[in-house]
């Protein structure tokens, strides 16, 4: 029994990855005026981190999925916000007015090699980091920002966690974080 109880230990670290991502860093007053907000505009991250590939087909290949987690990571902190209930109006789009703004910056992106990470553990690593930036949608001034750094599991002993260690998976945790944060900044601040 004790060694199962080791293994299942074991597996939830692998499953965690490496890296982290931060709690809700606020600027002077930004925790006072997030939570008079009602609605909420999630718009597409920009990209600073892409790679660089001699191959133009293979950098074609990757623009392209960088091009999609942009979206992507955006439209999962939107379903995580609206999962929340915390906000009237959780959109896609640009609201006309009083809305706080959630994007930010994809600094790095490396989906890795899963047939590489399943071998070893060590090779092939997925990385996601990026900026998550909230600011207030009409002025652009910035109330707070969360920082992601995730990566997959460099240990053989979490090879095959490791496999499941995808772009995807990291963006939905860290979405999920700044849902929760946002909520929980909203309950200690009475808003809804």
């Amino acid at each position: 029994m004790r060694s199962r109880s080791w293994w299942f230990l074991a597996s939830l670290l692998a499953l965690a990855g490496c890296g982290s991502v931060s709690g809700l860093k606020s600027e002077a007053g930004g925790d006072a005026r997030i939570v008079d907000y009602r609605q909420v505009e999630v718009l597409d991250f920009t990209a600073s981190g892409g790679e660089k590939f001699p191959d133009a087909a293979k950098q074609a290949e990757y623009d392209k999925s960088l091009l999609e987690a942009r979206g992507k990571f955006a439209d999962k902190i939107a379903e995580a916000i609206t999962a929340t209930g915390s906000f009237e109006q959780v959109s896609r789009q640009a609201l006309p007015q009083g809305a706080l703004r959630v994007t930010g910056d994809i600094t790095r992106y490396d989906e890795g090699n899963i047939a590489a990470r399943g071998l070893t553990g060590f090779a092939g690593r997925t990385h996601f980091v990026a900026v998550v930036v909230i600011t207030d949608a009409a002025t652009g001034q910035q109330l707070a920002r969360i920082d992601v750094d995730r990566k997959s599991w460099p240990l053989p002993i979490g090879a095959s966690a490791s496999m499941l260690q995808t772009t995807n998976f990291f963006m939905e945790g860290a979405a999920k974080k700044v849902a929760d944060e946002l909520l929980a900044l909203r309950q200690r601040g009475g808003g809804k």
